[in-house]
């Protein structure tokens, strides 16, 4: 190992272990006798953060004190150092700005030279960034001045591929990001220092040699390329000639079917954009394909036990000792809210994050606010939105993420990566070579190749996907990360009843149906459908669609009717619940809901998704098509 001062660019492929060597690094540095508390992790994804701190326990000889590292990604690194730093008020910070703007705010406390912040940064003794290849734009501004703020005395290790940098130029939508600037190619030019380069290529992840083969091929392909015409169909053959299995072109009836046939709760189904997992995960919902979904703007889903446990408990503080007692009450009226969880694994999670000034108890108050945030803890968060079967997510949302056996759905190739092109244009084609490498050597034992006829689709301002289905009908996705209002149902009089039907439904899939209320100011309004063990079906009303729902919905309609002669049905059917999770309350939204939770500021909140049709009538009861 180098020294704990030096500065280290590692370049490592997929399967090669770059977290492994980022968790050995900081093992080293604990063991070292580097305080944990002044070793700092930055990732691109959240996904990394979870694994991360498990990992480098098992590492350090120093044991259980290497938790206390610092782990974060970039936007929740920004987000603390700003509301830490800056002096704007906090109802102002937590009130207003997207992440980007955020980060840009915090990159200007840097360029301001704000001493509190450099002091704090100056107390670090070694900085660690993994994906530093996907670090584009405003992130990189934020990397690049973080290094210049750091001690003399501080190591840096930067752990990247650049054949893996897939968020220059390209999203999931397919659209073009152009952010710009990439980290890797301004550390070059505006690093304080000169980095050391190393270069890790022995694969663990698989031993299979057609997938050795395929990691290999695949990448000499990446790296050789200097000819964008065919560069993206090579890459595609590459994958088709190495997998251990070619299923050809599906339809999204023939994957539901496949994943019928196949029983792979682990497999990991991987598609080039947005649209065709909603398809996917669609026709898997209608068959009864229990399935999960991982892709961006997805609602966050916490822990289910954490609302249903403290939802009624309006103490500031919890002792080891009253949080055992509840958690045996809690737990007798509800036990599906905490299957799978284990009692003192969660009292140390709570108590790591927000520990009371007291010993061995929890402020409930920090912890409130933790969940209240955009972004909550990666601890206190379930990984994928669904709770059993494969995950289908795009490839862009696979990022370090493995599985067993891989499916890999390749669409047709559009003519823009046909041809030859220059400049930035052929930067996106290698890009999008780039990014079904990723998706290919996401696979440890098996890689199936399958393809796809792209279905053509459209957005809204929001991003929202939507498909004209002729001049009354469209499908409109259902389940962004804004669409349930987390509010709403704790303001009803039968707020408790809702809660108890919600903690009923956890680790379920159920049907939903959103009805437009007349009676409610016409919100839209979610409706479970609940067999009782009685017999007797019932539609208890269990939450409510939010303002910019209904703001894109009223934008379809828009679209769908420029005349105005239609209005939209009343029902929307094949909406899904597929989550519950729970919420935090900010101080100002405390005073918008009923007791106890304007007391806890924590309960239980549905999550749904769909791409379910939307109908629109003829008006004055004109004809309905």
């Amino acid at each position: 190992m180098d020294s704990v001062g030096s500065w280290q660019l590692v370049i490592a492929g997929p399967g090669t272990g770059k977290s492994a060597a980022a968790c050995q690094r900081v093992a080293y540095l604990v063991d070292q006798g580097v305080p944990p508390g002044r070793i700092l992790i930055i990732s691109f994804t959240r996904t990394a953060i979870a694994e991360l701190r498990d990992r480098i326990v098992l590492y350090a000889v120093a044991g259980e004190s290497a938790k206390s590292v610092r782990i974060s990604t970039i936007d929740s690194h920004a987000w603390n150092l700003r509301v830490g730093f800056d002096d704007e008020s906090l109802p102002k910070i937590f009130g207003k700005d997207s992440y980007d703007l955020s980060i840009s705010r915090t990159v200007e406390l840097f360029r301001q030279q704000q001493s509190d912040l450099c002091e704090f940064m100056n107390r670090f003794e070694h900085l660690i960034v993994d994906e530093a290849q996907d670090v584009v734009g405003v992130r990189a501004d934020l990397i690049i001045e973080m290094l210049g703020s750091l001690a003399e005395t501080c190591g840096v290790t930067i752990l990247a591929d650049p054949a893996q940098a897939i968020y220059d130029f390209t999203t999931e939508d397919g659209a073009s990001a152009k952010e710009g600037g990439s980290l890797l190619a301004r550390l070059e030019t505006e690093s304080p220092r000169l980095f050391t380069r190393r270069r890790i290529s022995r694969l663990y992840r698989t031993e299979n040699s057609e997938l050795v083969e395929l990691f290999l091929r695949t990448r000499k392909e990446i790296e050789l390329a200097s000819n964008t015409a065919g560069h993206v169909a090579r890459v595609q053959e590459v994958i088709r000639e190495s997998c251990g299995e070619d299923i050809g072109v599906m339809t999204y009836e023939n994957i539901a079917e496949f994943l019928t046939r196949r029983q792979d709760g682990s497999m990991l189904v991987l598609f080039r954009h947005r649209a065709d997992v909603l398809f996917a995960s669609s026709y898997c919902s209608h068959v009864g394909v229990e399935h999960r979904l991982r892709m961006s703007d997805l609602p966050v889903s916490v822990r289910p036990w954490l609302g249903w446990l403290f939802g009624e408990y309006c103490q500031a503080f919890v002792s080891k000792e009253e949080f055992d007692k509840l958690w045996g009450v809690r737990d007798a009226l509800a036990p599906m809210a905490f299957r799978g969880e284990s009692r003192d694994q969660a009292w140390d999670l709570i108590l790591r994050l927000a520990a009371g000034k007291r010993p061995e108890t929890v402020d409930l108050v920090h912890l409130r606010r933790l969940v209240a945030r955009a972004r909550p803890p990666v601890e206190l968060c379930c990984p994928d939105l669904g709770v059993e079967g494969p995950i289908l997510g795009t490839i862009h949302a696979s990022k370090g993420r493995e599985a067993d056996t891989v499916v890999l759905v390749m669409p047709s190739l559009h003519e823009r990566y046909s041809g030859e092109t220059d400049g930035a244009d052929a930067a996106e084609v290698f890009e999008e070579g780039r990014v079904y490498y990723v998706g290919g050597t996401r696979a440890r034992k098996m890689l199936v190749a399958a393809g796809n006829k792209t279905t053509f689709v459209k957005y809204l301002d929001s991003g929202r996907v939507y498909r004209s289905l002729g001049p009354t009908k469209a499908q409109m996705e259902v389940g962004r990360r804004s669409d349930v209002d987390p509010l709403s149902h704790l303001a009803w009089n039968n707020s408790l009843d809702v809660q108890r039907i919600l903690v009923t439904c956890v680790g379920n899939t159920l049907n939903v149906k959103a009805q437009i209320s007349a009676e409610h100011d016409y919100a839209v309004r979610l409706i479970l459908e609940q067999k009782g063990a009685d017999g007797v079906t019932r539609y208890p009303e269990i939450g409510q669609l939010s303002q910019s729902f209904q703001h894109d919905l009223s934008k379809l309609w828009s679209r769908t009717d420029p005349l105005g002669k239609l209005r939209p049905a009343p029902t929307i059917h094949h909406v899904y619940l597929v989550a519950i999770t729970t919420v935090g309350l900010s101080e100002e939204q405390r005073g918008a809901v009923r007791p106890p939770f304007s007391q806890s500021a924590l309960a239980l909140a549905p999550i749904v998704k769909g791409f379910p049709m939307v109908q629109f009538l003829y008006r004055r009861g004109g004809r309905k098509t």
